[in-house]
């Protein structure tokens, strides 16, 4: 990986991927698999508490600079302060407001069981 900083003026065009923050591993970074109550990072090999999961950025744009297209991917606390928190704290609130939020569900094969048949 190449550690010079590089600066890029361009225009975003897209978001690569819906999915911009990820369950991290303590050690290395690396995404863990979240398996019922627990984390397993395939990378190190640690193991926790998937509660106790920590969550990092990972923003992956499509920009445009003069007639030069890039997909670019940025990774880390660096997103903190323009999301103006950390990824843990963004998917502690975002999970809360996703279980606050109860949409009824209503299938239609249950709505034919509950609806009277007709008869011929």
């Amino acid at each position: 990986m190449n550690r010079r900083r590089k600066f890029l003026l361009a225009s975003v065009l897209a978001l690569q991927n819906s999915s911009f923050i990820y369950p991290s591993c303590q050690k290395c970074f690396s995404r863990v698999i979240l398996v019922s109550k627990r984390s397993n990072c395939p990378k190190c090999g640690c193991t926790g508490e998937s509660g106790n999961a920590n969550y990092r950025y990972k923003l992956s744009l499509k920009v445009a600079e003069s007639n030069k297209l890039f997909v670019i991917t940025v990774f880390g606390s660096c997103l903190d302060t323009f999301f103006g928190l950390t990824a843990t704290g963004l998917h502690r609130i975002l999970k809360a407001t996703l279980d606050k939020v109860q949409m009824p569900v209503t299938s239609y094969s249950n709505a034919l069981t509950t609806k009277e048949k007709p008869k011929h």
